[in-house]
């Protein structure tokens, strides 16, 4: 097919229309024109000269709806536009034929004609065009000075070969110039289409670059206009911030980052504050650490601003990892002393207590203080057992866990027991089996701890939810246990402390519940997360990396 190099396909289409459209046109005005002199100056035309104007029309028409049918307004084989200078020159020819041949007023028709063939080849269609022009003329005319043709309405000839050689030569010469000039046209149209195709493909190789390294950069981008509103957000962002690119473009920053837009112009000064916690439509709170510049066009005038921001909420988790860490380095040091050195006296204590019993005739006094040091050293020993579990639980039996199974075991187990006596529904949600990997036991003392919190938190006539799912967090599967109540919530001053070892807001406990807990899901690779709101409930939600089973036979139910 014939093409013309760094011509984009709307161009050429547009171009092919074009053509079509003015090639219609001068059909249409050539229709227009026979049928007004028919119908208003009939006793001026000659039937025989309209007949062959119909027939021109006929032509051009049916090759254009040709043209148009197999190729529509695209690129047209050379071979076939070859074909287009014939019926172009052909249509022309019989139009000047018609009206009279060396009378005719109508050869300025072949200029047209040759300036679309320009269109067309440029300088190769615009010579084609020329020559063939010129030879249909000058054949035509001297046909008709041998006699050989007679133009519609006459019989005879009184030309002579002066009156042949002068049009001929002025004519012909005059098609060629056309041909020259408008070819060199032609060919200044075709470099520029050229060029500016260039520069639109360098403009578009431009924006597709920018758009990948924009879509892939792991941080994400917000551009502000002088309004505060969003006018490009990347899909690094929309991930992070768990958006849609159609729901924020548009709006104010302030909707989408809350605690970015605090009433200052951000368009020439950085944002006042380099880290915010950021609460997903999920619910799910993240730390994001951010920077701004001022964004400025090629002439240094602010036309806004760009804020690049990045999840911190991994890198939080790690630093109070860390923290815990390096907390339970001392106390790990100190626990094998404090087995050694309390547990050793609390054995005396208990033994010494039972050989008291078996006194003889033992005193009401001495019975109730002995209950008491046993109960005592019985809390005693619970409290270190608690306190050397969340210094170093370890784990033993490593493996893959359903914790579907596990949660429905234990909603059993409480709706049986302390549920019922409390008169608090527990409702399991989990609808599929999920795995992880881990230490059933612990990962079960995981789920009771939360669970009981839950209950002894709800009112009678409450509820508690147990519920699991998978869900990507930080380019990684989790399975995510949630447990919610209906109880009256955690303060706000307090919550941070939760997790805190020996921190309780309960008249009995250790408060090292929650502790051991998280201690145990972050030895699981995992982490604990609390929503909560005053009046309104508490939520726990503890995320585990997702376990993928190869095959189910080999999957350990709730360490069954």
């Amino acid at each position: 097919m014939s093409s013309v190099p760094g011509r984009g396909r709307k161009e050429v289409e547009a171009k092919g229309r074009n053509l079509l459209l003015l090639r219609s046109g001068l059909t249409l005005a050539l229709l227009v024109s026979a049928l007004s002199v028919q119908i208003r100056e009939p006793e001026l035309v000659f039937p025989v000269g309209i007949q062959y104007l119909y027939v021109a029309a006929m032509i051009s028409y049916g090759w254009l709806l040709a043209r148009y049918a197999f190729w529509g307004s695209g690129d047209v084989p050379l071979p076939f536009l070859i074909l287009q200078a014939f019926v172009d020159v052909g249509f022309v020819s019989i139009i000047i034929f018609a009206t009279g041949l060396y009378d005719s007023v109508f050869v300025f028709m072949y200029i047209i004609i040759i300036l679309l063939g320009s269109l067309e080849l440029y300088m190769k269609g615009a010579m084609i065009w020329a020559v063939l022009s010129a030879a249909a003329y000058v054949t035509l005319l001297y046909l008709q000075v041998r006699g050989v043709l007679f133009p519609p309405g006459t019989t005879t000839t009184n030309l002579g070969w002066s009156q042949f050689l002068r049009p001929s030569l002025i004519n012909s010469l005059g098609f060629l110039l056309t041909g020259v000039l408008s070819g060199i046209l032609g060919e200044d149209i075709r470099m520029a289409r050229e060029r500016m195709q260039d520069r639109e493909n360098v403009l578009q190789s431009l924006e597709t670059f920018h758009k990948h390294v924009v879509e892939n950069i792991p941080s994400g981008i917000v551009t502000v206009d002088t309004k505060g509103l969003v006018s490009l957000i990347n899909d690094t962002a929309c991930s992070i911030l768990g958006v849609g690119k159609g729901d924020v473009t548009g709006k104010p920053v302030g909707e989408i980052l809350s605690g970015l837009d605090q009433g200052e112009d951000h368009t020439d000064r950085s944002f006042p504050r380099p880290e915010i916690v950021f609460r997903r439509s999920d619910g799910a709170e993240i730390f994001l650490g951010f920077s701004s510049s001022p964004m400025k066009d090629a002439d240094g005038t602010v036309i806004g601003s760009v804020v690049i921001f990045q999840d911190l909420t991994p890198v939080k988790q790690m630093e109070e990892r860390v923290r815990i860490a390096d907390r339970l380095a001392t106390v790990g040091e100190l626990a094998a002393g404090l087995a050694h050195e309390i547990r050793n006296p609390l054995a005396s204590i208990a033994g010494s207590s039972q050989m008291l019993r078996e006194t003889p005739d033992l005193p009401e006094v001495s019975q109730t203080l002995l209950d008491i040091i046993e109960r005592e050293s019985t809390r005693l020993n619970g409290l270190i057992s608690d306190f050397l579990a969340y210094a170093g639980p370890k784990l033993k039996n490593v493996g893959p866990v359903n914790m579907t199974a596990m949660a429905s075991e234990i909603v059993e187990a409480v709706c049986a027991g302390e549920a019922r006596e409390k008169g608090v529904v527990v409702e399991d949600m989990a609808t599929r089996d999920i795995h992880v990997e881990g230490d059933a036991e612990q990962l079960r003392q995981v789920l009771w701890n939360l669970v009981r919190n839950a209950l002894q938190a709800t009112p009678s006539g409450g509820s508690v939810t147990i519920d699991l799912f998978s869900q990507i967090r930080h380019r990684q599967r989790y399975v995510v246990t949630t447990v919610s109540d209906t109880g009256n919530g955690i303060a706000s001053d307090i919550i941070g402390k939760i997790f805190n070892p020996f921190f309780t807001s309960k008249a009995e406990g250790t408060g090292l519940g929650l502790a051991i807990s998280q201690r145990i899901v972050h030895y699981h690779r995992g982490f604990i997360e609390v929503r909560s709101s005053p009046g309104g409930g508490s939520v726990f939600s503890v995320f585990l990396p997702e376990f993928v089973e190869s095959s189910s036979a080999d999957v350990s139910i709730a360490g069954s």
